[in-house]
């Protein structure tokens, strides 16, 4: 048995942390120092992403706006660090109140991590928001919004829709619009099952993307009151109908890698052995990138319903753009990012530069939206004219509640692998999570 006491390992502990905050102070002394400004004048800024696509469009926004700011221009240094060494590194900085960058992107399920203290280490963006919230989907402005504040904006809404594979769709002699219910699709897919021998679509048993999906468009949570609240009749029914999907219909079968977000799944889907894939908007750079025999194959429908009165839609996935409260201008960094992400010219760039759905739902129509591009080659001109009618229709849960990891990594880790490969009923797997998720958001 290990001994947790062990005078060495702390030693070791103590000397690691030591290196990880002196590296990043040198790291990020280059934006603290006592001249803030280039020769030219520039007000120097220092980003940090975990993306490559997320550092273009920064680099893009930032000509942008010099060109529009004359007075006011920035040189931006962004470095792209490994998701986890970013976020380690960046919550060592903002502990330590030194070496944190000016801008930082924090993934969704991250985020309730730093609104744990007292203090958040973000800069209050809510007044700079505020010009620009008619036209923002507020269910996106609200997963970073933190008593009241808003504190980061995201890159896209994620709306959540299916994609059919029209190949083994009209083999099958369905119109894919005319699914309007689960059962719709249930019984479609089992029309598809006999006629070409295809799985419907698949099932997750290492993420939650439809199973979230499939909540939040019920109007449903998995947390109510800070704690977990996963075993909910509408989150049973779920859960249940995805189980059922392999067991008793045979429609689906279990997503290669556990997940529909690897190259080991792309492949998969791009050898047609999937009638229909349910995930967000975003999904779709992954379609264009890696499932190129698809192109031009592809219907996006909404998500059908339980219930009338349901969402046809949610939004999943996400990463909010913050200032840190270590920032040497606060108030330009503030404008900045706001502008660039808020701004019509800033939401058309999240489509033309990185293929997402605009958190601005007015740009939507925009002629921009249509310009031909890699995305409007693949799935058609038509693809933001469905997406904006399901607007006001994007459900949302608590992702960035502070409990929200500890309920999602029990749903994870347990509830959603022994319900899919063990076969547990769904009713006893949601309720020992609520026990085990409770059990340790009390001892916290």
């Amino acid at each position: 048995m290990k001994n947790k006491h062990n005078p060495a390992r702390k030693i070791f502990s103590f000397f690691l942390a030591f290196l990880l905050i002196a590296s990043f102070s040198l790291a990020g002394c280059g934006n603290k120092s006592a001249t803030n400004k280039t020769s030219d004048g520039k007000t120097k800024l220092v980003m940090w992403t975990f993306v490559q696509q997320h550092a273009d469009y920064w680099k893009d926004a930032v000509k942008t706006w010099n060109k529009n700011h004359p007075k006011e221009k920035i040189d931006l240094k962004v470095n792209v660090l490994p998701f986890d060494q970013m976020n380690q590194k960046l919550q060592v900085a903002l502990n330590s109140g030194n070496g944190a960058p000016d801008i930082a992107d924090i993934e969704i399920g991250q985020f309730a991590t730093y609104t744990k203290s007292s203090t958040v280490p973000f800069v209050d963006l809510t007044k700079t928001v505020q010009p620009y919230m008619a036209n923002l989907v507020k269910s996106r402005v609200d997963n970073y919004t933190f008593k009241g504040k808003v504190y980061g904006l995201d890159y896209h809404v994620g709306t959540t829709v299916v994609y059919y594979n029209m190949d083994i769709m009209k083999k099958a002699g369905i119109d894919p619009s005319t699914i309007k219910t689960w059962e719709d699709y249930t019984k479609a897919g089992q029309t598809v099952k006999q006629k070409t021998g295809k799985y419907m679509t698949s099932v997750e048993t290492a993420a939650d993307f439809v199973l979230d999906a499939m909540i939040s468009q019920q109007h449903s949570d998995v947390i109510k009151n800070g704690k977990s609240a996963a075993a909910q009749d509408k989150n049973i029914k779920a859960l249940q109908m995805l189980h059922d999907w392999v067991y008793k219909y045979g429609i689906a079968k279990k997503a290669e890698s556990g997940n529909q977000d690897n190259e080991e799944y792309f492949g998969a889907f791009n050898k047609g052995n999937y009638a229909s894939v349910i995930m967000p908007e975003w999904y779709m750079s992954r379609m264009v990138t890696y499932m190129k025999n698809l192109s031009g194959k592809i219907d996006i429908e909404p998500l059908p319903v339980f219930n009338s009165g349901d969402n046809r839609s949610a939004g999943l996935g996400g990463t909010s753009t913050v200032v840190t409260n270590q920032a040497t201008d606060k108030a330009l960094a503030k404008k900045f990012v706001v502008e660039s992400k808020a701004s019509k010219e800033g939401a058309i760039k999240q489509w033309t530069i990185l293929g997402f759905d605009p958190i601005r739902s007015d740009v939507w129509t925009a002629p921009e939206m249509k310009a031909d591009n890699q995305y409007t080659k693949y799935f058609g001109k038509d693809i933001f004219d469905k997406i904006s009618a399901l607007k006001n229709e994007i459900g949302g849960m608590s992702f960035t509640s502070s409990a929200y990891p500890t309920v999602n990594d029990q749903l994870l880790t347990n509830t959603i692998p022994n319900v899919m490969k063990n076969k547990v009923s769904v009713k006893k797997a949601l309720e020992d999570a609520d026990k085990a998720a409770n059990k340790k958001l009390t001892s916290k």
